[in-house]
């Protein structure tokens, strides 16, 4: 089990098997992780909808595309209406392991009825437009629920990211091969 916010996430992931996909991008130089899911839900093969992008669906398949964002703001300048939600950390000191968890199990149940809504938005012949929607009060529900059963962890998880290597660094390297590549 990797011990770095990205590790967990992506073992805790594949051990719940949620209701999406996923994929996890790390940005070391803004001190960032966003956690990108998607979902489908199947249609008749009549059914188009457009995307914001002006991108229209498969016949017989609509996918919806999100993403989640843990982010450390004095690196990061996060817009968080840009995300189904955000959440900031400290990168040096990291996160509680309880609240990712929370984070995470909340995840799971907001796509869950994500699809469901999907499906009825696709049903609706009057409805112009589809969101996720992340409710804060759930969140404070399911830590408060962790904690009340004994299974809210406050080890701290960090936000390990990949130092990039400064230039002077790479040059001295390559002066290490007399600047040669070696093949």
């Amino acid at each position: 089990m990797s011990n770095d916010l990205s590790g967990y996430i992506d073992n805790e992931l594949k051990e719940m098997l949620p209701n999406f996909k996923w994929k996890i991008i790390k940005e070391s130089k803004k001190n960032l992780i966003e956690l990108y899911l998607t979902f489908h839900v199947e249609t008749e093969e009549e059914y188009q909808v457009q995307d914001m992008l002006g991108k229209n669906n498969e016949p017989g398949l609509v996918q919806f595309e999100d993403v989640i964002c843990f982010y450390d703001p004095a690196y990061a300048h996060v817009k968080p209406q840009n995300y189904l939600a955000s959440f900031s950390m400290d990168s040096h000191t990291g996160i509680e392991k309880g609240y990712v968890d929370a984070i995470l199990r909340q995840l799971n149940y907001t796509t869950k009825k994500g699809k469901v809504e999907l499906t009825e938005f696709l049903r609706d012949d009057f409805a112009d437009s589809y969101a996720l929607t992340w409710k804060e009060s759930n969140l404070q529900n399911m830590v408060d629920t962790l904690k009340e059963t004994g299974r809210y962890s406050e080890e701290k998880i960090p936000m390990e990211l990949d130092d990039e290597q400064s230039f002077l660094e790479k040059l001295k390297k390559d002066g290490a091969d007399d600047g040669v590549e070696r093949v």
